[in-house]
């Protein structure tokens, strides 16, 4: 067979082959032949998993802040003015305390540093001789001071729930919420409201509440890497305390017994919930703040507010 014949038998079979492939091309675009897919060879999605509700912040009320306020002025820390409200020079004058008293530096009033300040009953809900004092209106309008639990206590709960096979970002005593799911997944193994956030459920749950309330500084193998740590740059600031929902509808209830019927229990703090405690505070002549503070929990009828809130169910 000579070349030009060659030629011309692979033109064929090129032509014959492109034919044959629109055709197929063609009968596989129509509808009538093609087979519907079949649901029963796909695996369904997962439910995407609700967001974690972080829980209620709570509060030291300005009346107990303005006495911790003349107490750091008269040791001869900065505190610029002696009123109730607690902002970013209070807790710079509180920093240069905590340092000389070998605590961590951040700032915030936390189980150690209030005993340290040798105020433990406010951690009872308990109100120190002059923390009664009246305060002004715009001092009350800050709310008081967040309570916070100690970068040592923190440590403590990110070792805990790492022996307990729930492993944290870090053990020094750096709570990041945003990317750290440790919490979470230990509330949600133990049934508890998923809140990601360092709650009063999670310390009860944890068997840490005594180490709470009446706090017993000691060492721990992490000790030596956070001073470390704290020399070179990293300051350890103290991690807010929250109530989960649990512990919000037992404050809701005891609103509503008061007669505030005006809001629900169902564990959703709102602008509502905040107007109902604010006239609570009115009635009781409190810190009218709207915010959850101990001394209005204890107003309430919680006569020991962070042993007897947000218990586990």
């Amino acid at each position: 067979m000579n070349s030009s014949t060659l030629g011309v038998l692979a033109a064929l079979l090129c032509s014959a082959a492109l034919s044959f492939f629109s055709a197929v091309s063609l009968t596989a675009q129509d509808p009538r032949n093609q087979t519907p897919a079949t649901p029963a060879n796909k695996t369904p999605a997962k439910p995407a998993e609700p967001a974690p509700v972080p829980g209620t912040p709570l509060h030291i009320s300005p009346g107990i802040v303005k006495l911790i306020q003349g107490k750091l002025v008269s040791m001869g820390h900065p505190i610029p003015t002696v009123s109730g409200a607690w902002g970013e020079l209070s807790a710079k004058g509180l920093a240069e305390f905590q340092r000389k008293q070998g605590l961590d530096p951040g700032g915030d009033l936390d189980e150690l540093t209030l005993t340290a300040l040798g105020m433990p009953e406010v951690l009872r809900g308990e109100v120190p001789a002059g923390g009664d004092a009246p305060v002004s209106a715009p001092a009350a309008a800050t709310g008081g001071a967040p309570l916070a639990v100690s970068p040592r206590l923190t440590r403590v709960v990110q070792n805990k729930l790492t022996q307990f096979g729930f492993p944290t970002h870090n053990v020094v005593g750096i709570w990041i919420t945003e990317i750290d799911n440790s919490p979470r997944n230990f509330q949600k193994s133990k049934g508890l409201d998923v809140t990601n956030t360092l709650d009063l459920q999670l310390l009860h749950a944890l068997d840490l509440t005594e180490s709470l309330t009446n706090p017993q500084p000691g060492k721990l193998p992490t000790d030596a890497i956070t001073e470390v740590l704290t020399d070179d740059a990293l300051l350890l600031t103290g991690t807010p305390l929250r109530i989960s929902a649990v512990g919000l509808r037992q404050v809701q209830t005891a609103l509503i017994r008061q007669g505030h019927k005006e809001i629900t229990a169902d564990g959703k703090w709102s602008d509502g919930v905040s107007a109902a405690v604010k006239k609570f505070q009115e009635s009781q002549k409190l810190d009218a703040t709207g915010s959850l503070d101990l001394r209005t929990l204890r107003a309430l009828g919680f006569a020991h507010p962070l042993s007897e809130l947000d218990r586990p169910k």
